[in-house]
């Protein structure tokens, strides 16, 4: 396979390191009360407030605005590549007469945020992105689940954090005597090829699928430390029909903007939604060569999606 060849030419297995995440206490809290404990909210909230001063600062004063209520993009987020691209500022009020997008890198968006929300914000609708939400709206679409009983389950299984970005993810024995609370256990997608596990990424504005990733870490390292990335088209990675579903499951959880990560089965070749994101953060391990091939298409449509 040319792309699993490519990645062994980058990544030789003498320049391998593991990068096996070690789980503490504090991994074991769920949310709210996790990022509360650890300040997360407030550190993205900082970092992101300065990196929109230089942002803005890169621009005229009127330039075009594109609101994000309740937080602030990452400075590296795609989304503000695309608007330092498109010449847009970025404001934190929300406004009916300006493009507002609800942005929270947080699993659930508060009520109280949302009722501040116009009524054509872009992702006003997506509210939450749990992973059993997920699971359920994938379901809804395909008629097929990932979830599992871990008290009945015999054989290996999947138990992650329900809620999004921790990065928690890890493969266990089943049965389980007691399940913890603020996790989801699902069946196993072995999606490897060779030393490689492989994931894809489907990159949803409006009613497209504008771009996708092709993703490969180094076994055992399922769900973090990816090592390559690489664009591709997504008629290269999905049929017709699958692409549908993608799209139909973006439509129910609310999602106009975001990236869903999506793993196929070897064994019968069906396609799952396994995590949504609608605040994506820059693909990691893209070469530089690819970058342009990536933001080239995805700059275009979010120009239309916020109507300029």
């Amino acid at each position: 396979m040319d792309d699993l060849e490519a990645a062994r030419y980058l990544f030789p297995d003498g320049e391998l390191k593991p990068s096996w995440k070690k789980f503490g206490p504090l991994d074991r809290i769920p949310e709210p009360w996790h990022a509360r404990l650890t300040g997360r909210r407030f550190r993205r909230w900082r970092h992101a407030s300065r990196g929109v001063e230089r942002h803005n600062a890169k621009l005229p004063h009127d330039a075009p605005v594109l609101n994000f209520y309740p937080m602030r993009p990452q400075p590296h987020a795609p989304v503000s590549v695309m608007l330092l691209h498109l010449g847009v500022r970025i404001g934190y009020s929300p406004r009916a007469d300006q493009p507002t997008i609800a942005w929270d890198g947080d699993t659930w968006f508060s009520p109280r945020s949302a009722r501040r929300l116009p009524p054509n914000a872009i992702n006003g609708r997506c509210l939450d992105i749990s992973k059993s939400t997920v699971d359920a709206a994938w379901q809804s679409v395909t008629g097929r689940s990932l979830a599992v009983d871990p008290q009945t389950t015999r054989t290996q299984m999947v138990m992650k954090p329900e809620d999004n970005g921790r990065h928690g993810g890890r493969v266990i024995e089943g049965p389980v005597a007691r399940p913890q609370k603020g996790w989801v256990y699902q069946r196993l997608i072995d999606w490897r090829e060779g030393d490689w596990v492989r994931q894809t990424r489907a990159v949803i504005m409006g009613a497209h699928i504008v771009i996708a990733y092709d993703k490969w870490r180094r076994y055992p390292d399922r769900f973090f430390g990816t090592r390559l990335t690489l664009p591709r088209s997504p008629e290269h990675l999905y049929s017709n029909d699958e692409q549908a579903q993608l799209l139909e499951f973006a439509r129910r959880i609310g999602m106009d903007y975001g990236e869903l990560d999506i793993l196929r089965d070897p064994l019968d070749g069906q396609l799952w939604v396994v995590d949504a994101n609608r605040t994506p953060s820059r693909p990691h391990e893209l070469p530089a060569e690819y970058q342009e091939a990536a933001y080239g298409p995805m700059t275009e449509a979010f120009r239309a999606l916020i109507g300029l």
